[in-house]
């Protein structure tokens, strides 16, 4: 297949199909999204579960800037705050199930 550039493809940037359209294009996707030309939403009728079809090179690159981030200062002092919060709110889940158990 000869590459597809991103001014003549339909698959610029970001799109979403459902999946029988997905199914029916899914060679020019490949070769699209493989060529870095952006990213397909695959949706399917009567079903909120969604993917995303993207090329490794993407997925690695996003893979990397997560461990970066993870390695963090911010990263760290983010999962502080939630851990502080959670432990100020103690017993939060259990007051609200025994309010609901009362109201009932």
């Amino acid at each position: 297949m000869s590459a597809v550039s991103p001014s003549d493809s339909p698959f610029r940037n970001f799109q979403s199909l459902d999946v029988t359209r997905f199914r029916q294009t899914l060679a020019r996707l490949h070769e699209a999204v493989g060529c870095g030309h952006g990213r397909v939403e695959v949706t399917r009728k009567g079903c909120d579960d969604v993917c995303v079809l993207i090329s490794k090179c993407e997925l690695e690159a996003l893979e990397q800037a997560l461990e970066i981030f993870a390695q963090s200062a911010e990263y760290k002092a983010m999962c502080d705050n939630l851990q502080s919060v959670v432990a100020q709110c103690g017993g939060c889940a259990d007051g609200q199930e025994r309010a609901a158990s009362e109201g009932a």
